[in-house]
């Protein structure tokens, strides 16, 4: 029979060691966990910093890269070679408020009233339009990417409500009640520029020539200024840059001329403010990589809708080729360039032109990025499109939708006042339904030839899906 004695000290541990297991133990254990939380860190400081950057009537054929020939765009022209351009990116409407308000509510801008751009408050009131974008919505794009852990900033363009009488309701909210850290904007409220000094509180801008030939050098230099100040803090930024250029007023220098020189004052004054945008977006995409975080940034450019109806836009804004301009919801209205950067990541030099995206997808895209789930009673009308920073084609699922109140029967363009794309197919319809024009996109991206008779069905198809999207919006 075994000693028990000899069976303890054979096989159990004396007290000592217990202990000294257990200290050593305790040691791993605690060496693990900075590890742990470093990783943790580490893994969250690895979500992009993103900058969306919004051109302002900038047509798709204002640059370079999407078939310019006079104007130079060497900057974006870049951008898009050192990452993939996208040629069916459409916003949601041909004029700016609408657009902007589904970049952060990622919602058709119907939903929420916004039919044409705020106002004063009388014109507002006769179009059913609110004064400005609510600020209780349960969502909002800053918002969700603050609340996600990142810094948020917005730098700019607001014209989501504010910005001075005549043309902006001064009890409107701040930029910044909607989810932003830090703000300076122009037609908004809160902080802005007079002539090219910060200036603390809102006005009128556009009789400032000052602050009009100075716009984009001054709306890229807070940018820079922000991502310097935050870089170190240990949180992802975002960035939401809506530059002014290239929307009336246009009051170049005569340096900003000087490269269209003898080529006529349409194109002296209009390439000139295209081409000075251009330089400062060169600027910012400089300053991203002597700050070192040009690889893990995100930078996507874009435009608001096409180019203006008035001049010199009318005469030498371009739309490479598409029907319809700014206020039109045919392709040269609301397909717009979209230009997408992140090194290492998304394919360099690529053209996209089978993903059919739209400016509702970037808040729930955005989102994926950013790791934040949206919440459970959220349902945005645009998709996540997050496949496309993987080099993958982007199949929509959803169709898009267009209203416009405000149509002109005897404009070329302007007499449509619905819109719905779904596929390859984009219908269009007066208020009446007296005129209905059916196109498939991807034999005839012109619009030019009218299929509508040819294709009863998918007539009566898209006209009862656009009843069907009406009757689901407010008056």
């Amino acid at each position: 029979m075994t000693n028990p004695k000899i069976l303890q000290q054979t096989f159990l541990p004396s007290n000592s060691l217990v202990k000294s297991l257990f200290a050593g133990l305790l040691l791993i254990a605690s060496s693990c966990q900075p590890q742990k939380a470093a990783e943790s860190e580490q893994q969250a400081d690895e979500r992009p910093n993103i900058i969306f950057i919004f051109g302002d009537d900038w047509g798709y054929g204002d640059l370079g890269a999407y078939g310019a020939t006079e104007v130079k765009t060497p900057n974006l022209d870049k951008l898009a070679a050192q990452g993939t351009k996208f040629t069916q990116f459409h916003v949601t409407s041909g004029v700016c408020s609408p657009s902007r308000t589904s970049v952060i509510t990622g919602h058709f801008p119907a939903r929420h009233r916004v039919h044409g751009h705020f106002a004063g408050n009388e014109p507002n009131a006769r179009r059913n339009m609110p004064n400005w974008l609510d600020e209780n919505l349960p969502v909002y794009m800053p918002r969700l990417m603050q609340e996600a852990g990142y810094t948020t900033a917005h730098f700019g363009k607001w014209h989501l409500g504010g910005g001075g009488l005549p043309h902006g309701d001064l009890s409107a909210p701040e930029p910044k009640v909607y989810g932003y850290d830090e703000t300076r904007v122009w037609n908004g409220n809160g902080p802005t520029w007079k002539g090219d000094q910060l200036w603390p509180t809102t006005r009128y801008m556009d009789d400032d020539s000052t602050w009009v030939h100075s716009s984009s050098r001054i709306v890229v230099d807070v940018t820079i200024d922000f991502l310097e100040r935050n870089k170190d803090q240990g949180s992802p930024m975002f960035v939401n840059l809506w530059l002014k250029d290239p929307h009336t007023p246009l009051w170049p220098t005569d340096e900003q001329k000087a490269p269209y020189k003898g080529m006529g004052p349409d194109k002296e004054v209009y390439f000139g403010v295209l081409t000075d945008a251009d330089r400062h977006i060169g600027r910012l995409m400089q300053a991203l990589e002597e700050m070192g975080l040009d690889d893990n940034t995100l930078v996507i450019f874009s435009s608001d809708n096409g180019p203006a109806v008035a001049m010199p836009a009318l005469k030498v804004g371009s739309t490479g080729g598409l029907r319809g301009r700014k206020v039109d919801v045919f392709e040269g209205g609301v397909n717009v360039p979209f230009i997408v950067r992140w090194p290492g990541k998304v394919e360099a030099g690529k053209v996209d032109s089978t993903s059919v995206l739209s400016a509702v997808d970037l808040l729930p895209t955005f989102a994926a990025l950013a790791q934040k789930d949206l919440p459970a009673d959220y349902r945005p009308d645009g998709e996540n499109v997050a496949s496309i920073f993987d080099n993958k084609s982007f199949e929509r699922s959803k169709p898009l939708f267009w209203e416009w109140r405000f149509a002109v029967a005897d404009r070329p363009n302007g007499w449509v006042s619905a819109a719905v794309r779904d596929g390859d197919w984009k219908l269009m319809a007066d208020e009446k339904r007296e005129r209905v024009e059916l196109y498939n996109l991807a034999e005839d991206r012109a619009e030019s030839k009218d299929v509508a008779a040819a294709n009863p069905e998918k007539v009566t198809e898209l006209l009862a899906m656009w009843d069907q999207w009406k009757s689901e919006l407010p008056e």
